[in-house]
Parts: structure tokens; sequence; C-alpha cells
């Protein structure tokens, strides 16, 4: 018999080139995951499609969003909006799935302080001078990009353990994936447990 679980929001980060979608899109693959959809106020780029990569809306549509508080997380990156939709996040829930969230550390943080009892995962390279090679092999960032990228990781690896629950370190991407897994399952049956005591799972989140 199936074991029927809560849904949880599962948050998904770290540096580039870690394998952060990878993980993700073996996950879903698994069942039982749905994968987030952001909402950006950025036009389409080539072959990207609506409601697959993004949902694309208005600035006005965002801020309407936005000051609903109707935003998981929200960002401005150059002079453009991101934001993670609160109702996809809803629907999930409610259908028992495992909400998957891929966003950056600042986003993480956001999410930590929302009370959804999420569970947020980094996921780590094995080595610095790894994750030099992953992103060289990239071939789609010149030096300077990827110097700012390292940077970037170095400061994301250094305030993960204060926002995240686990670190989990990409070395081998099969037992990565059932180490991801198995701590999505641990946190949806602290979950049950809370359900079954009668607790508010999801705060703040009107279901």
């Amino acid at each position: 018999m199936t074991e029927v679980l809560p849904g949880i929001l599962v948050v998904l980060s770290g540096p580039m080139g870690v394998g952060k979608t990878t993980v993700a899109n073996r996950l879903i693959e698994k069942g039982g995951y749905r994968r987030s959809i952001s909402v950006t106020t950025r036009p389409p780029r080539k072959g990207e499609a609506d409601g697959v990569d993004y949902r694309f809306i208005s600035v006005e549509e965002f801020e309407r969003l936005r000051d609903a508080n109707e935003l998981i997380e929200h960002a401005q990156i150059v002079s453009n909006w991101y934001g993670t939709p609160k109702q996809p996040l809803r629907e999930a829930l409610k259908a028992r799935k495992a909400y998957l969230l891929v966003i950056d550390v600042d986003g993480g943080r956001q999410v930590r302080g929302k009370g959804y009892n999420a569970e947020l995962i980094f996921l780590a390279p094995p080595s610095k001078e790894e994750l030099v090679e992953r992103l060289k092999s990239r071939g789609t960032e010149d030096m300077k990009q990827q110097t700012l990228r390292l940077e970037r990781a170095d400061m994301e690896m250094e305030k993960a353990s204060e926002i995240y629950n686990d670190i989990v370190v990409n070395k081998d991407l099969d037992t990565c994936v059932e180490e991801v897994h198995a701590l999505v399952l641990d946190a949806r049956r602290k979950l049950k447990e809370k359900e079954l005591a009668g607790d508010t799972l999801y705060p703040g989140l009107k279901l």
C-alpha cells in the first residue's frame, strides 16, 4: 500500500554548475513531485515558452501579486522582477505533492522566514576545483563571468548552514538524488506526525 504523506515545499539551492536542475528533473521522474514555474516581467528569450520556462507577466500583474502577498519569494535582477506565486503551491499541497522550488540563497532566506514547514536543501559541489571544471565545461560564460560565479558560490556556501535544513554534496548524481529524496520523505513523515496531532501544517497559505 502506498504511503500517503502530506505535501511539502522543497527548496533546492546551490551554486551555478552544481546540478540543481538535473537533480530536480530526476526527482520529478520519480513521481510525487511538481516543479515550480516562476513569474517574470522580462520578455521571453528565444526558445522559451510561457508556462513552461516561466510565466511571462506584466509589471502591473507582478505588483498586484506582490502587494497582495501572493508571492512566496521575489527579487529584482537588473531591471526585471522574478517571483514564485503561492497559488500553484497551494494546489500542489492540496494534492499531497512535493513542490520543487529551485532558487538562489536569497530566495531560500525569504522562504525560511515564512514558516511554511518547508524542506530547504542546499546542493554543494565536491570541491571548489570541481565546480570550476563544471563551469568551464558549460562553455556559456567568459572568464570574468566565471570568476563572479565562483565569488558568489563562496558566499552562498558560507551562508548555507544558516538557512538550509540540509546540505547534500553532489559528487555522484544517482547518490545525490536518492539522498535528497530520502530527506524529502523524512520531512514529509514529520509533517504527517504534526497532521495527526492536529497542527496547522502551512500557516500563512490560507489552505
